[in-house]
């Protein structure tokens, strides 16, 4: 499951270079990117993502770390699916539509050394 691991950190890499260098077009495609697919396939995804983290977690150098990222993700996923109070869409306006350019560029560090860190862990 190392291939995973690489996969994830290449996207979180990627996507925090834009998040970084090009806020506002990477902030419209991803809204457009979420009102697309909603909330059900997003959660989905996240709940899978979680599982998949959870279990590459095992032939990692720090696994602890990497299984409680796929904690996170399965708990963002029941979230998402669960939707209490519209936990959902509060969330989606925040991160795409209130939150500034300068959380959203940190929103892109964070991605990018997170996935620089699963990159030399695996």
């Amino acid at each position: 499951m190392d291939w995973f691991i690489w996969l994830i950190s290449v996207f979180w890499i990627a996507f925090g270079s834009l998040a970084i260098l090009y806020t506002a077009p990477t902030r419209e495609t991803s809204a457009k990117m979420v009102e697309r697919l909603g909330r059900v396939p997003l959660g989905g995804v996240a709940v899978a993502f979680g599982v998949l983290l959870m279990v590459a977690s095992r032939g990692s150098v720090q696994a602890g770390f990497i299984l409680f990222l796929g904690l996170l993700g399965l708990i963002k996923g029941g979230l998402f699916l669960w939707n209490p109070g519209g936990i959902y869409e509060k969330s989606v306006h925040w991160s795409l539509v209130a939150a500034s350019d300068q959380t959203y560029r940190f929103m892109g560090i964070v991605s990018l050394i997170l996935g620089t860190a699963l990159i030399s862990w695996s």
